[in-house]
Order: structure tokens, then sequence, then C-alpha cells
């Protein structure tokens, strides 16, 4: 499929299926596609469109993966460095180095994992509104570890990769120590201000967007939440994650060196980069919180990504046909 025709499709079923929220196909310079639509707030009608604030879940460890790579060139991080060093509340911290964290390799358990299974339920957690609000609560570092302390490491750290949002919200903990500030002043600083990123937030309750889950034969409230870990946590806009996009795209080195994108762009255990998974040609990754989706797909070789952001978590059927249909044509685009 060439990239006109692509377009053409996309453009066709974004319009036919009435997608609730916005998408953006660019190059490393330019917009090739936008759309939205939709509302961001149903009870006050108002319209979802590209300067939406939005939540995109696990698309933050984007942000956390380049800030700590930031850290590491400057030389205040070591990718050998252990997680003792930073956060010792931690029990296992002596065994996991900041590279496991990153690379997802540090069998330490999931956090969400083990809040779900504390509340179960009768219905997939992603699909029932209070398991969905109860993780786009805020968690403190004390909560955290009171959580992943009991439990012992899943596997052998750098043996094997398995996904944990831990290592995520440990990371964050990590850069804002050792540059001794709030994390979202860190990002604001070393990776929003210079490329223009002028909404971009931590903190779900920033979003403009209210967000919604499928619920039976309704649209149930879900609210903003307060989440701020930096696993999940940041809310933007489809034109801000335009120019992040384009900055990893370009491999900018206003933000890296060369080599440390890389590093980012290497997949480990067959498993997982730094922020980024890879299938085929395309690097990607999906984000959910409380009502909020967000998905990434980003190709070198092709010069573009394609990413779409929703308040309507994807779990209808037409839903999840639209997202279906999606990442097959992403898979025939050559």
């Amino acid at each position: 499929m060439q990239l006109t025709d692509y377009l053409a499709a996309i453009d066709r079923l974004d319009r036919h299926a009435d997608f609730n929220g916005a998408m953006v196909v660019t190059d490393a310079h330019r917009t090739l596609y936008t759309y939205a639509g939709g509302l961001a707030d149903i009870e006050k009608e108002i319209p979802f469109t590209l300067d939406t604030v939005t939540g995109i879940g696990s698309l933050t460890k984007q942000f956390i993966a380049v800030a700590v790579m930031q850290q590491v060139s400057a030389g205040r991080l070591a990718l050998t460095d252990r997680l003792d060093q930073y956060v010792p509340e931690y029990r296992y911290a002596a065994k996991v180095t900041l590279g496991d964290l990153l690379t997802m390799a540090s069998g330490i358990p999931d956090y969400p994992s083990l809040i779900q299974n504390q509340h179960p339920t009768t219905t997939a957690a992603e699909s029932d509104p209070q398991s969905v609000r109860r993780l786009g609560a805020d968690l403190s570092l004390a909560e955290l570890v009171a959580l992943i302390n009991p439990i012992p490491l899943d596997f052998h750290p750098g043996s094997q990769g398995a996904y944990s949002n831990t290592n995520y919200n440990l990371l964050g903990i990590v850069v804002s120590r050792v540059l001794g500030q709030p994390l979202d002043q860190i990002l604001t600083a070393y990776i929003w201000q210079p490329l223009g990123m002028t909404v971009t937030e931590l903190g779900t309750q920033n979003a403009t967007a209210v967000s919604y889950l499928p619920w039976h034969d309704e649209l149930r409230y879900i609210g903003k939440g307060s989440h701020t870990t930096a696993d999940s946590g940041l809310v933007t806009s489809a034109k801000d994650y335009t120019l992040w996009l384009q900055a990893v795209l370009q491999q900018s080195e206003t933000l890296l060196p060369r080599s440390a994108w890389q590093t980012i762009f290497t997949i480990t255990h067959n498993f997982y980069g730094m922020g980024w998974f890879q299938h085929r040609q395309w690097f990607w990754h999906s984000g959910l919180i409380l009502g909020y989706q967000a998905d990434v797909f980003l190709s070198f070789d092709l010069n573009l990504a394609v990413f779409w952001l929703t308040n309507v978590r994807f779990l209808t059927t037409s839903a999840k046909d639209w997202n279906r249909q999606q990442r097959i044509w992403l898979d025939a685009l050559e």
C-alpha cells in the first residue's frame, strides 16, 4: 500500500466510523494528515480538536526514557547504576540496574496488577468502571513500596523481559532525585520547552478532555482522575505530540546524541527497547489510563509516525474493528 492510498483510506474510515478523538500522520518535518472529531466533554458538548489535552497512559514512558538517557549522556547517571543508589526504600533495589528498568528486564512486579489483585472483579478490569478509576488515582512512593516490597522479583534481573509499569514509575523517582527537582519541571526544561510543546503536562487532572468507558449500552463517566506517576501520568494534545514524534524521527540532537537514540531503539531480550516495542518495521506503544487511550506507530525506514488519541476507550465492537483495520493498513505500508 502506498502512502497516498493509506491517507485516503484512513480519512474515509475515520469519518465513516465517527471516531471520537484525534489522529495524525507525520514525517520528520511536516504533518501529512490530521483528523479530529467527536466530543472532549459530552455533558458540555465541547468538541475534541487537535488542541484538546488528553491522557496518553503508557506513551509517557517514551519521555521518561529520554529524560533518563539525557542524564546518562550528562554523566549524572549510568545504565549500570543500581537502583538502591536512588531508591533505597525498595527491598530488592540492590539487585536491579537502571538499564534493567528501562528495558523491562528488572523482574519487579507490575503495580497495577497488584492493585487489581487486591480488588478482584467479575468483569475484565479494563472494562470495569471502579477498577479503571482506582488505577487512575495517584500513587505515592510510600504506597508503591508498600505494594511491591512484600513480593519477590519475578525473575533474575537482566535475564529476560516482562512488562511492568513499576519500572518507569521508579525511573521517574530516580530522575527527580538525581536532579533535585519535581519530575514535571525536569520534563518541561529538558524536553517540552526545547521542542515548543506548550500544553503537555504531568497529571491526568490537567486534561481538558473528560474520559469515558463503554459500559453495556451506555458511556460511563470516568473523569480525569489524578494520576501523576512516570509510567502513565502525562497528558498532551495531538499538536504537541506531533512535535515530539517529529523530534524522535529526526533523532533530534537538541534532546540526545545520536548514540543515545540508538540505545533507546535497541530491542532487548527480543521484547522491549526503552519506551518502545517493535513489530516489523514499526516501533510502537499503546497507552491506557482511566477512559483515555492512545496508540503510536513510528518507522524510521518509512520516515513516518502515526498516532491516535481518544477519551473513550476502545471496548465496543466498532471501535475494536477501527483499531484493527488501522493496524492492518500500517503493516501493508511500503
